[in-house]
This record gives structure tokens, sequence and C-alpha cells, in this order.
């Protein structure tokens, strides 16, 4: 259930990081053609619709590529900090199995006192 709205969320991220590097890289290519003008409109038109499907196909295989990389780098992050914690979990049930350790030698001690005890 939550894989879903997850993957929306990566792909809204990687879409709106890849719409700031087209829009971006769209200004600064108005601006290198800003002194080039073209003689006939429909070549223009063709060559602008085009470009724009160019554009549109690289922009939606970015998005998903960037969220796949999102994607992994949370996950990472996820299987790191369960490790953390694991680790973390391990070490403090191996100080508890000592203490339970030396809690049994210290009953087993008090037992044969108890034993050897002579009456008085």
């Amino acid at each position: 259930m939550f894989r879903p709205l997850i993957k929306v969320l990566f792909l809204g991220r990687a879409a709106f990081e890849v719409g700031r590097e087209r829009i971006e890289d769209a200004l600064d290519s108005v601006t290198a053609r800003a002194g080039e003008v073209k003689s006939k409109e429909t070549d223009r038109v063709e060559e602008a619709k085009e470009k724009i499907k160019e554009v549109v196909g690289e922009v939606s295989q970015h998005i998903w590529q960037r969220s796949e990389v999102i994607e992994n780098q949370m996950k990472e992050k996820i299987r790191r900090q369960v490790a953390d914690f694991s680790l973390g979990a391990l070490g403090d049930t191996t100080e508890i199995n000592e203490l339970r350790a030396e809690i049994a030698t210290l009953r087993a001690e008090i037992a044969e006192l108890k034993t050897t005890r002579t009456p008085v």
C-alpha cells in the first residue's frame, strides 16, 4: 500500500529536479539563440514540435531514472538504519546474557555455601 505512494513521492521529487534543470537549460539555450532568426515559419513550427517531442521523451526518461536513484538511496538509508539498530540491540542482548550468566554463577555459589555450611 505504501510502495505506490512512496513511488509517487519519488517521481514527484525527481520530476521537480529534472524540470528545474530543464528550465535552466532551456533558458540558457534561448539566451544563446536570441540573435538567430529563421526565415520560414513552417520550418520553425515543425522543428519546435520535434524538439518538444524529443525534450518530453528525455525528461520522462530522466524522471524515471532519477526516481529509481532516489528510491535506491532511500532504501539504502533505511537498510543502514535498521542495521545500526540491529547491532545496538545485539549489543544489549549480549550484555543481558552476560549478566544472566553471572547471576547463575552467583546463585550456584550461594547454593554451594548453603550446603557446605555446618550447623552450629
